[in-house]
């Protein structure tokens, strides 16, 4: 699991985890020859950023103040940025980005540009996730269900962007038979810097209404799911993640249903609802609602098993029925 993302206990009955993020897959730029008389490679010249910038961009100052500043890498434009322990910015500086997939003849989907084009949307600032490629941890305030109590639960979250990276703003848990278990908006424990309403579909007005905090929403949890719940989900990793939730009994649609090209790419979920339940999902302009996002996990789970029960079932009609040796007949 630790391979997929999924948070590991570092102890037993310890509230501290670690967690291996892969790096991400990045399409490859076209090859583009260079202008020697650009702008860009003469001295004493300068230029505005293209949206897509390089690695240690970001300005450094030697202050006091700074010393102890954080490098974080954005992850809508790639540029590096700086924050303190405090989660103030070193140097205030807007993200030109691309907020849409990369298509297969390497394209933009948000405005149909080809890759690495200037970004075609702009947010105040730069935001991260929370996370580095690599190995992170000890990360602290992970609970575990210590007690079985059974049962089969879909699980999906929507997250904004905070100082301290992606947290947890709204979660929807649904039963095996599409019942709505538990639901709940989740006010952010760090300073909201993007509330990404256009894949989180949560909004300020949403927050200012939250009353319940990461903990609370844990006890909640934890009065429903136990040591043997399964937990289902599309890339679970990532709720379990905003939740700081341990747990290994999971079903993971992304492994469920691979990518053709193999790990670490994911078919979305919008993608398998569509071809394997003729369902559309993630398509609303006013984001992601995770209540539907949960429902197409399980689906998409039970679709798999039903499948599988039935080829079972298939084959074990197609078997010759064998019948018990006896020496008498043989030698007849």
């Amino acid at each position: 699991m630790w391979a997929l993302g999924y948070p590991l206990e570092i102890e037993p009955n310890s509230s501290k985890a670690v967690v291996y993020i892969n790096p991400p897959p990045r399409p490859k730029l076209q090859f583009t020859s260079f202008d020697v008389n650009a702008p860009e490679f003469v001295p004493g010249c300068s230029q505005n950023d293209s949206g897509r910038g390089s690695w240690g961009s970001t300005p450094r100052s030697e202050s006091d103040e700074e010393a102890d500043a954080v490098e974080h890498l954005c992850v809508r434009c790639d540029k590096m940025f700086r924050m303190t322990k405090e989660g103030e910015y070193v140097l205030e500086q807007s993200c030109v980005y691309h907020w849409g997939r990369i298509s297969g003849d390497s394209r933009h989907t948000c405005c149909n540009t080809s890759l690495g084009s200037k970004g075609c949307s702009t947010a105040r600032f730069h935001v991260w996730s929370g996370t580095k490629p690599g190995m992170n941890g000890p990360l602290e305030g992970y609970v575990r269900a210590r007690s079985p109590r059974g049962g089969v639960y879909a699980i999906d979250t929507e997250m904004c962007y905070t100082t301290g990276g992606l947290e947890l703003a709204s979660i929807a848990v649904i039963a095996a038979d599409g019942r709505l278990v538990y639901r709940s908006l989740v006010k952010p424990s760090s300073q909201v810097l993007d509330h990404n309403t256009r894949f989180s579909g949560i909004r300020p007005r949403d927050l200012a209404r939250a009353t319940k905090t990461l903990r609370d929403v844990q006890n909640d949890i934890l009065g429903f799911v136990g040591s043997d719940t399964i937990l289902v989900g599309h890339a679970l990793e990532n709720d379990l993640r905003s939740l700081k939730l341990l747990h290994s009994a999971v079903v993971d649609t992304c492994a469920l249903y691979p990518h053709s090209r193999g790990f670490p790419l994911r078919r979305s979920l919008r993608a398998l609802s569509e071809e394997l339940l003729g369902r559309s999902v993630q398509r609303s302009s006013s984001g992601h609602s995770p209540l539907e996002d949960a429902r197409a996990a399980m689906d998409l789970v039970l679709l798999k098993v039903n499948s599988e029960r039935a080829q079972r079932t298939r084959t074990t009609n197609q078997l010759p029925i064998l019948q018990p040796y006896d020496p008498l007949i043989s030698s007849a």
